[in-house]
């Protein structure tokens, strides 16, 4: 069972509503005629909020949803204070059709709405390509700064190369705070999982913090560059989660972040362990593969389907075949992308057994994400061998360092990476929200 949904806000965003109902399926633009948009809806972080109000003479542009029955709670959570109304709206197509939204009928609020939440309603319009008439008239007002995060806002992936540069400032400072690489930036949002789609979204806070929500988990990844605070963007997070968030990627170095942590009630819950390798100091053995074997880059999407068989056991993916090859070209079609970087080890028969992408940075840091072995092959220094030789190749490209990380839970990866050479530099954990 579905049921049809009206967007006019910031819903109109699709990973917005997708945060909440994963299921929603855009259907198009629709219009409300004798209702108008109004900034009226106090919210609980003290700014307005899009609501509707019936006005002759005047119309809503909107966007319809299919979303799955199931959750129509999770949307019903989403907009706290508003009421359920059902409305009768007309589509593009000229056909009517009765919709839920959601309406605040009480006391408007004298208040404008923050500068992010407006770029949501801003972004979600042109995404659906409502009238510009329509949206300079009714929905873009002059914003407030929001006191907690200041200047973030959603991002799009125009905004990769400033997110990336964030990522590079901290990684160059070398401190005791973990931060996420560039390259798992650049695979998080386009190596999305298509099951969950928008559970991820990116903000981007000026040109000083970046910030990862997973509303699927839900975790919260937040990033600074050097000097700049980071638990107003873990505060703001929690905001939208409704404190439900697990914080990631702390490291048990980062005295100061983890005193914060302590002393709000958060308690680690999963921990993954960091691992280094020296490209400056310390040698790279040369690979060691059996006669028949070889060590290469992808050489086109021809491969495709070879290199995901290796992924999908390797990880015991549970997600089905075309699907999974499906991602994989859509990660090999985008802009970060660089096939030269992404490496297999090639059995005589002409399977793939290995593989591993590795990212550089102009800090000197390169990334390894992701990495595995079929299980076919395990255990033969198949993935020892490619290993080495991306590190042989990190270090031609002028790389002063290699990072990989991994679920401490994994006794075998661990063991593997401390084998094969790797220095093993720390902990990083996850911290549950009073418990959560």
């Amino acid at each position: 069972m579905t049921f049809l949904y009206f967007a006019y806000g910031s819903n109109l965003w699709p990973p917005q509503l997708r945060s909440r109902c994963a299921t929603a399926r855009e259907l198009g633009s629709a219009v409300l005629e004798a209702w108008a948009p109004v900034y009226s809806k106090p919210s609980v972080d003290g700014s307005a909020k899009l609501s509707i109000e019936e006005r002759d003479g005047v119309e809503v542009h909107g966007a319809l949803y299919e979303i799955d029955e199931v959750e129509r709670s999770a949307l019903d959570r989403g907009e706290p204070g508003y009421q359920p109304v059902v409305v009768t709206v007309t589509r593009a197509s000229g056909e009517s059709a009765d919709v839920l939204t959601y309406q605040w009928a009480d006391a408007p609020v004298s208040r404008d709405p923050y500068d992010w939440y407006l770029s949501m309603v801003l972004m979600g319009a042109h995404h659906h390509g409502l009238p510009n008439e329509y949206v300079m008239d009714h929905l873009a007002v002059v914003p407030e700064k929001d006191p907690l995060a200041g200047d973030i806002r959603p991002v799009t992936s125009d905004d990769v190369p400033a997110m990336q540069q964030v990522l590079a400032s901290a990684l160059a400072d070398n401190g005791d705070r973990y931060t996420a690489h560039p390259g798992d930036l650049a695979w998080w949002m386009f190596h999305g999982d298509s099951r969950y789609p928008d559970h991820l979204t990116f903000w981007l806070q000026g040109d000083r913090g970046v910030l990862v929500i997973d509303s699927r988990e839900p975790e919260i990844y937040a990033f600074t560059v050097p000097g700049q605070p980071v638990t107003p963007l873990i505060e703001w997070a929690q905001r939208r989660l409704d404190d439900r968030g697990r914080v990631g990627w702390v490291s048990d170095a980062d005295d100061e972040l983890v005193s914060y942590l302590e002393s709000k009630g958060y308690t680690p819950v999963e921990t993954d362990r960091s691992y280094h390798w020296d490209l400056t100091n310390v040698e790279v053995p040369a690979p060691q593969l059996p006669e028949g074997w070889v060590l290469r880059h992808v050489e086109g999407e021809h491969e495709a389907d070879n290199r995901r068989k290796a992924s999908h056991g390797a990880f015991k993916s549970t997600m089905g075949s075309d699907m999974h090859l499906e991602r994989y070209l859509t990660f090999m079609r985008s802009s970060v992308y660089a096939s030269d970087r992404d490496l297999v080890a090639v059995s005589p028969d002409g399977r793939i057994a290995s593989f591993m992408i590795w990212w550089l940075d102009n800090s000197g840091v390169a990334q390894i994400e992701p990495f595995g072995t079929h299980p076919d092959f395990q255990g033969q220094g198949i993935g020892t061998a490619l290993i080495h030789h991306g590190l042989n190749q990190m270090k031609d490209a002028g790389m002063r360092m290699a990072r990989v990380i991994t679920e401490e839970a994994r006794s075998d990866a661990i063991s593997f990476y401390e084998a094969a050479g790797f220095d093993d530099v720390g902990r990083v954990r996850w911290w549950g929200f009073r418990g959560k």
